[in-house]
């Protein structure tokens, strides 16, 4: 007859499927999509009023619509590059937060600031080249509101994008905690695409 001795055999490491930490909430995401949501309809709403007034004036575009201003469209060009190249930076940095590569994320959102900065220092020099003045005809006027309503639009993305790279530089990084740097990527691309939306109608399609 077989005698148990009562010990119970302790837990080896490895052995039993320990949970893991639950899910961090979508919260920041869904809020950033509600907020490219409603940028998306400002923009909108901005360039058809913008492309309304332009066809209810009747007036060839390049002559009289814009009333003598020469448009600087090598710098422009540059510029909506530069916002191109600069998502590609992002995103990068996103896949190394994605694979706990502190380094790389840094290096990625470094240099899309960067390069945001240079945006706008070509938009800049653009714009006082042409010397547009509100109120010294309808097409300054609309083009000088949808344009700043694209920049601001810009310049919340990159500080949202600096927030979340400080908050990296606090360790949130890896594949469940790269959440909040994505949203700000995310609204990222929309800035650069109303940018691109903004060029083509009032640059290019004037």
């Amino acid at each position: 007859m077989a005698v148990t001795t009562g010990t119970v055999e302790a837990p080896q490491p490895g052995r039993y499927n320990v949970p893991g930490p639950p899910p961090r909430p979508r919260s920041q995401l869904v809020g950033t999509g509600f907020a490219v949501a409603a940028g998306a309809m400002a923009v909108a709403g901005a360039l058809g009023h913008y492309m309304a007034r332009r066809h209810a004036s009747g007036i060839d575009p390049g002559h009289e619509w814009i009333a003598g201003h020469s448009v600087p469209n090598p710098q422009l060009v540059y510029a909506l590059i530069t916002l191109l190249v600069s998502v590609v930076t992002a995103h990068w940095a996103l896949w190394a937060s994605g694979r706990g590569e502190r380094g790389h994320t840094w290096v990625g959102m470094a240099l899309t600031l960067v390069m945001g900065f240079a945006f706008f220092n070509m938009v800049m020099f653009s714009l006082n080249r042409m010397e547009i003045e509100i109120g010294s005809g309808e097409w300054a006027t609309l083009a000088f509101a949808v344009t700043g309503l694209s920049l601001f639009i810009v310049m919340v993305g990159m500080f949202y994008l600096g927030l979340m790279t400080l908050r990296s530089l606090g360790g949130s990084v890896g594949r469940d905690r790269s959440t909040p740097l994505g949203s700000a990527v995310f609204f990222w691309d929309f800035a650069v695409l109303a940018w691109a939306a903004t060029w083509y109608v009032v640059y290019v399609v004037k």
